[in-house]
């Protein structure tokens, strides 16, 4: 919240007043920041100034990323989305309006309309509808980005830190080439015409491609502590070690008995593992058929009689695993 005030100054008193009004007044629960106006405020009346909206949602090279519909997901989804429009006030379409307002789902995205406009426009694909939905989509992706990392309502969101949320958010391989070229500092691709020689020709990956690389290489499987805090306790809270991405790896792999296509990732049971209501680490995990993993749990005395101990089973796929890089 910001608001634009005139002070009434005491110099004999060393004092300055200003008149907020009630709605103004949670404005100073806290300390707040004084400075002076800029000279493009100086024809606003006093009273709160109006929320900016975000100018990376007028930058034309993040249009495909906001219209993407993994973008929209991470962001909240579409449902959520109608929500955020339907806190709007008026209708977002010029015309005659009527009192009562609804939401338009349009595409991907979400629209506020009177019942007129509502009425006269619903079922049509018209390019004035088109830009305010996009406009909404923008905005909302944004303002979703903006709460996320629990900035203020004017604080303006910059590049790297959509970028960022991009990437927290399993997204950013979505991000435009140009932008991903702008923020590792490469030239402008360019487009050679005429005969080239093949010696001359040189291969430079997508400027996406190579930040898809550079998380992918960031993200690791097992991060190791030498020094874990809970380990300076005599009874320390033990907590399972869980990974859906290492449970997919397990389940992609060969059946550990058979060889063939493995149906499950099977936790390690008996061996100190899987005990009563007790789950073993999903490390401790096999590939496993969908026949041989019910063999196993029916007996596994004999399981492990014709196709080998559980635990010289997993140390075989470990050593597979790590040496084809899928932990890191």
């Amino acid at each position: 919240m910001r608001a634009l005030l005139k002070p009434i100054i005491q110099p004999e008193l060393g004092l300055v007043f200003l008149k907020p009004g009630k709605d103004l007044l949670p404005l100073f629960s806290t300390r707040v920041l004084v400075s002076r106006a800029p000279s493009e405020f100086h024809k606003l009346p006093s009273g709160a100034l109006p929320i900016d909206g975000q100018e990376l949602a007028n930058d034309p090279r993040f249009t495909p990323f906001y219209q993407h519909e993994r973008v929209l997901s991470a962001a909240g989804g579409i449902s959520s989305l109608e929500h955020w429009v339907s806190l709007k006030s008026g209708c977002q379409i010029e015309g005659e309006h009527t009192r009562h307002m609804t939401t338009l789902r349009y595409g991907n995205s979400a629209l506020r309309l009177c019942y007129g406009c509502d009425n006269r426009l619903r079922g049509q694909s018209i390019p004035k509808l088109q830009v305010v939905a996009d406009a909404n989509l923008a905005a909302y992706i944004l303002e979703m980005v903006r709460s996320y990392f629990l900035f203020d309502e004017s604080h303006q969101l910059t590049l790297p830190e959509l970028c960022w949320w991009a990437v927290m958010h399993g997204v950013a391989d979505l991000l435009p080439d140009d932008v991903c070229s702008a923020s590792l500092r490469l030239p402008p691709a360019t487009i050679h015409t005429g005969g080239r020689r093949e010696a001359e020709i040189t291969h430079m990956p997508a400027a996406r491609q190579v930040v898809a690389e550079k998380v992918k290489k960031a993200v690791k499987t097992l991060v190791i502590d030498p020094e874990p805090p809970k380990a300076l306790f005599k009874l320390p809270k033990r907590e399972r070690w869980e990974s859906k991405p290492y449970l997919k790896w397990v389940k992609s792999q060969p059946c550990a008995a058979c060889g063939g296509t493995a149906d499950d990732p099977h936790h390690i049971i008996g061996h100190g593992q899987g005990g009563m209501a007790t789950k073993a680490h999903d490390l401790f995990t096999i590939p496993l058929c969908r026949k041989h993993h019910d063999e196993l749990h029916r007996d596994m005395s004999r399981f492990e009689e014709e196709y080998g101990s559980q635990i010289e089973l997993w140390f075989k796929f470990m050593d597979w695993s790590l040496s084809v890089g899928s932990i890191k």
